[in-house]
Formats: C-alpha cells, sequence, structure tokens
C-alpha cells in the first residue's frame, strides 16, 4: 500500500528533525544515513524516497536547525527592550545549559568546522543561516539599520567563537572565554543605559 501524502510529509520531516540534531551531535562525517533513519524511528530503506544524497538531507537538516534557533533566538529577544536585546543574546547563547546542549543548539557553534569542509550548496545554507540569524538579532537592536546589523553581526561572530572554543577547551578555558563575552554582555548592557554613553 502506497504512503499517504500527509504519512510522507510527516516521515519527512521526521527524518530532517533526527538529522538536525544527529549531525549538530555528532558532526557531518560522523553522522550516517543509517544513524539518522534509526534517530527517527524509520527504515534506511525507506531514505531515498525522501532524498537524493546525504548532502540533500543535510542541507535540509542545516534549514531545520537554523530554523529552530531563530525561533528562540526571537521568542528570547521579543520579551526584552532594544535597548537589552543584544546584553540577552550574549548572554542567553553563552549560557552553561547552551553550550552543553551540542545537539540542540546553534548550527553555527555546532557545524562550523565541518561545513568548512563540505560542499557549495551545504555552504550556501549554512550561511542562509548565518544571516538569518544576524538579521534577527538586528532586528531587536535599537539605532540606524547600518548600525544594527554591524552590532549583530560582532555580537554573534563573538558569541559562535566563543561556545566553539569553550566547547574544544579545558573548563578553565572554557570559563575564561564564555566570562569575557558575559563581561561584555554588562558592558554593553551598562553603555545601553547610560545616558551619558
Amino acid at each position: 500500500m502506497r504512503q499517504s501524502r500527509e504519512a510522507k510529509a510527516e516521515t519527512h520531516q521526521a527524518i530532517v528533525a533526527a538529522a538536525a540534531r544527529q549531525f549538530r551531535d555528532r558532526g557531518i562525517e560522523g553522522t550516517s544515513v543509517g544513524d539518522v533513519m534509526q534517530a527517527a524511528n524509520r527504515t534506511h530503506g525507506g531514505f531515498y524516497r525522501h532524498f537524493d544524497s546525504k548532502e540533500d538531507l543535510l542541507v535540509a537538516a542545516l534549514g531545520r536547525a537554523f530554523e529552530e534557533m531563530l525561533g528562540v533566538l526571537d521568542q528570547g529577544l521579543s520579551e526584552l527592550p532594544p535597548q537589552r536585546a543584544l546584553e540577552g543574546f550574549l548572554r542567553s547563547y553563552t549560557a552553561p545549559e547552551r553550550v552543553q546542549d551540542v545537539a540542540g543548539g546553534c548550527p553555527v557553534a555546532a557545524l562550523s568546522n565541518d561545513v568548512l569542509r563540505s560542499t557549495g550548496a551545504v555552504q550556501a545554507e549554512f550561511g542562509r543561516g548565518v544571516r538569518a540569524m544576524i538579521g534577527t538579532l538586528a532586528a531587536h537592536l535599537d539605532g540606524p539599520e547600518a548600525d544594527r546589523d554591524a552590532r549583530a553581526a560582532r555580537a554573534f561572530a563573538m558569541a559562535a567563537g566563543a561556545v566553539m572554543i569553550a566547547r574544544a577547551s579545558d573548563p578553565e578555558t572554557a570559563e575564561i572565554v564564555l566570562g569575557a563575552v558575559r563581561d561584555e554582555a554588562a558592558f554593553t548592557g551598562s553603555v545601553a543605559h547610560d545616558p551619558a554613553a
């Protein structure tokens, strides 16, 4: 019996969701199609009814991972006044629970090195996601548009870099790097509220 469109769409989404977590958790090379299908509770043989290749799956998984992060980012920032958005972002992105949650965290901090060695299509999807993250952050800031874009890009690069270093380092080094970003967050927040600034 042929699978209904609804069931096929549901299976497709389950595979993409599982892939988004598996790729972030294990890396691109460390994740096989079989791993993803098992995590999605689907048979390996059904994979090619949904994707032509692992690369196609990776592109879809990156899109899903960024979509998840954009939802979290937008929701968290919408609860803050524009003057506190940058500080809120830096603190949230470098929070211990986020640093530890590789599989459910930002694909930039989890997969940058892997994407560097991947295909143009994967890099293009990754770039779209990065621009969307920066754009969403910028939309919640105050000030002229060009200034907001630049501040958002700096903050995002700093936070993602800090998480990447922290995950790859010993606890002491991790705390130095993450602490520096949190200090920047405190400085950013105080400057935003200082009438003389």
